[in-house]
């Protein structure tokens, strides 16, 4: 399987399976953590969704800045950054102490997105691509499959403090393979790639379909992500383990369609692929508001979950053969924005249904914005690129 990696996604796929491990460790039950320290559902909401929205500020910057200083400079940045502040998070004491750490915190991850979906596009052609980024997209669920069982044990035996340790230390020991990839220069100098070239020609209105339905698929899923932990808390009672389970299993069923999503998406088309898979998403949210065994929840949400990854090769390999080589990385910073502001909005949206209805209208609202993504999604195109050089 690995054989049609080189060596730099060979050291990127250990590098991002050590980011994704520390970053599952503690994002997904982080609401608990918040309201540990005292923060109502709606603070909660506030801390992440604020977070979300500086690190989405930062997507495109990132994107650009990448075509000028280099791709494993931003990685190792990123990686640096992860690291001091959960170190620092480990000390904090109230939520008003975390707010502005935890902006920080997911700010590294806008370092980290664009620039390891460039490199894949680098180091692949037009005839594997989908497929090796169903490769390379293994790397996220696999660590996803023991980080949250791992959180979830740590934070009922010693407590957050050693959650936010061991994030730390990973990272740190994470920078080594970092180092391993091959430093290569620049390939946009400063006359090209910049924010400009995205409005010229078919390329402002092909971004402008793939940011909307990220934005649309992120914010149900965000909305969801937040809730799903304070709705399992309050309803049945379930332990920091028990919830955990929730995460582990939407990774389990990631790592193992990524491979077979991408070589599915190669043959029977990324659009159609795409549109198949999410067809079924905005059912499975509407119905937990007429289920009351969490552990029907559970299965509909790892489907839920899992078909949203599975379009996950088909998508990025559309926006890759949708613009110019020379624009990679600013597409890319793009469609990270509309991803990261969805997963800024829904969290707001989905605490207001949350405190204002019932506890499982949040769950309503996602599905019918999934709804909404499904209709656009027509409007995506199996297009390939041509250099306009």
């Amino acid at each position: 399987m690995f054989k049609v990696l080189n060596r730099n996604l060979r050291y990127l796929f250990i590098l991002n399976t050590a980011f994704g491990f520390t970053v599952q460790l503690v994002t997904p039950l982080f609401p608990l953590f918040l309201s540990n320290l005292g923060a109502t559902p709606s603070e909660n909401a506030w801390v992440i969704s604020l977070a979300g929205l500086v690190a989405t500020s930062l997507m495109l910057p990132a994107g650009l800045l990448m075509d000028r200083i280099g791709k494993r400079t931003l990685l190792l940045s990123s990686l640096v950054v992860n690291m001091v502040i959960m170190f620092m998070l480990s000390n904090a004491e109230t939520w008003q102490q975390v707010l502005p750490l935890f902006i920080v915190y997911s700010a590294s991850g806008a370092l980290f997105m664009p620039a390891r979906m460039a490199m894949i596009t680098d180091n692949s052609n037009q005839d594997n691509r989908a497929s090796i980024f169903g490769i390379m997209n293994t790397s996220w669920p696999l660590a996803g499959v023991v980080s949250t069982l791992i959180s979830g044990y740590l934070i009922e035996t010693t407590g957050w403090k050693q959650v936010f340790l061991v994030g730390s230390a990973i990272n740190a020991i994470s920078i080594l393979p970092s180092l391993r990839i091959e430093k290569q220069e620049p390939m946009r100098d400063s006359a090209g790639g910049g924010f400009k070239e995205l409005f010229k020609g078919d390329v402002a209105p092909v971004l402008l379909t793939f940011f909307i339905y990220g934005i649309l698929m992120t914010t149900a899923m965000g909305g969801v992500n937040l809730i799903i932990p304070l709705y399992l808390d309050s309803r049945f009672a379930l332990t920091a383990s028990q919830i955990a389970l929730f995460f582990t299993a939407q990774n389990m069923l990631s790592l193992v369609t990524q491979i077979p999503s991408g070589k599915v998406a190669a043959r029977f088309g990324m659009k159609r692929t795409v549109l198949t898979l999410i067809t079924m998403i905005p059912f499975l949210y509407a119905s937990w508001h007429f289920v009351g065994d969490w552990r029907i929840m559970l299965v509909l949400n790892t489907i839920a979950f899992g078909l949203w990854s599975m379009t996950w090769p088909a998508t990025l390999t559309l926006l890759s053969n949708s613009v110019p080589d020379e624009l990679v990385g600013a597409a890319f910073g793009v469609n990270i924005t509309g991803n990261r502001l969805g997963f800024t909005l829904g969290p707001l949206i989905g605490s207001y249904f949350y405190i204002n209805y019932f506890q499982t209208a949040p769950f309503l609202a996602s599905g019918a914005i999934c709804l909404l993504a499904v209709l656009f999604a027509f409007r995506l195109k199996d297009t390939v690129k041509e250099s306009s050089g």
